[in-house]
């Protein structure tokens, strides 16, 4: 006879599981923030370093014309004994002297700074690559918390074990995480908040000895704040758009690709049709997602000037197109490579965001002629259910 389960047992394992998950979800995250902290360092001291080589490149090329010009002095006077004394002459010989010193020394200076800023450069970009690690292995364990915490696990008990119901629930985790990290970012952006606080200190110090200076770099932090607020705005957009909820789909991609547009010099043409039936929030959220990510490989990789990106709506399913008059690409050659390499975001992620849905996506380019981008998606779940 099989022996029954204990379910209070199993829950009660699952529970201290997903404990230790938790706690170790909290360790990564401080390690993520001790890294960043060190990246935002290190930037800082090669932002300083590279003043002082230019600073110092300046002064090796002054000395270099001063040694010339004393070094021409020196030949002279020792050419002309009738004119020059003993005593000038060796005056010459020591300004000469100095001058070479100096010069050495100033061109020691610039080969040790340069030094130091490759090193720094190539921490900066080992610890970019830690932190991308990082912030990876956080994402998936919170994939697997959230798993275990019974948000997927319904699915799959009234889905019987449906790919397109777990990637949902994901999606949905997803979601709900980004509006807590939004959230955290509109409380404290703490990362701004501390490099307007060294600026600050720097203008204190500054205004002790130059007023002047001071109030210079009190504008400076001005603009900074200004500039980091904005930005911090439109982190928390793109986290979570508000007017999704409030203003519509088309609405809200209409606004965005305005902005896009504006921010990168690229002429953006939106088409929309009507919308026929109500789209499930899930699936607005998706589909602002696809052209965020969309638009961002263009930034990076296209180099155009003009995109039409274009939404029709169907009573069960909707369209999304985006063309754009860039350089092109190899797409199955460029899957392919991601494939191996086993990246999960950028052009690989956009076609698993499409098939958690059970959408169809269709990438046409060539090297030189541009990209079209087709995507088709149900306007509900519902719809993938009932076709199967």
């Amino acid at each position: 006879m099989a022996k029954l389960i204990d379910l209070t047992e199993v829950n009660k394992i699952m529970g201290e599981i997903i404990v230790t998950i938790d706690k170790s979800k909290n360790q990564l995250i401080e390690i993520v923030e001790t890294a960043r902290d060190e990246y935002e360092m290190l930037s800082q001291e090669l932002n300083v370093l590279k003043n002082k080589v230019d600073q110092v490149i300046m002064e090796v090329d002054r000395l270099m014309l001063k040694d010339k010009l004393v070094r021409k002095h020196l030949a002279d006077v020792s050419k002309d004994f009738k004119t020059y004394k003993e005593a000038d002459i060796k005056r010459a010989y020591e300004n000469a002297t100095d001058v070479k010193v100096d010069l050495m020394s100033a061109e020691k200076e610039e080969q040790l700074l340069k030094q130091r800023r490759s090193i720094i450069e190539v921490s900066l970009k080992r610890s970019l690559k830690n932190i991308h690690n990082a912030e990876q292995v956080v994402h998936q364990v919170t994939v697997a918390a959230t798993y275990l915490k019974g948000e997927i696990l319904s699915a799959l008990g009234d889905a019987g074990m449906d790919p397109m119901s777990i990637g949902v629930k994901i999606l949905e985790a997803q979601e709900n995480e980004r509006l807590r990290v939004s959230r955290d970012i509109h409380d404290g952006p703490a990362q701004f908040i501390a490099s307007i606080v060294m600026k600050a200190d720097f203008c204190e110090m500054l205004m002790a000895s130059d007023v002047q200076k001071g109030l210079a770099e009190l504008r400076e932090l001005k603009d900074l704040s200004r500039k980091a607020l904005k930005e911090v705005r439109g982190i928390i957009h793109d986290l979570r758009p508000m007017s999704l909820e409030d203003l519509g789909l088309s609405a809200t991609i209409e606004s965005y690709v305005f902005e896009y547009g504006r921010e990168n010099n690229v002429d953006v043409q939106f088409k929309s049709g009507k919308v026929i039936n109500e789209i499930e929030p899930i699936i607005k959220v998706a589909v602002y997602r696809l052209v965020q990510e969309l638009l961002n490989n263009i930034k990076k990789h296209a180099q155009c000037k003009n995109i039409i990106l274009a939404i029709e709506y169907g009573t069960k399913y909707m369209r999304l197109t985006v063309m754009d008059d860039g350089i092109g690409f190899d797409v199955d050659g460029t899957l392919a490579k991601l494939r191996k390499k086993q990246i999960s975001y950028g052009l690989l992620g956009i076609y698993e965001r499409v098939e958690q849905f059970k959408g169809e996506i269709q990438f046409h380019s060539k090297t030189g002629e541009g990209t079209t981008v087709t995507i088709k998606l149900p306007v509900t779940r519902e719809v993938t259910e009932h076709d199967e």
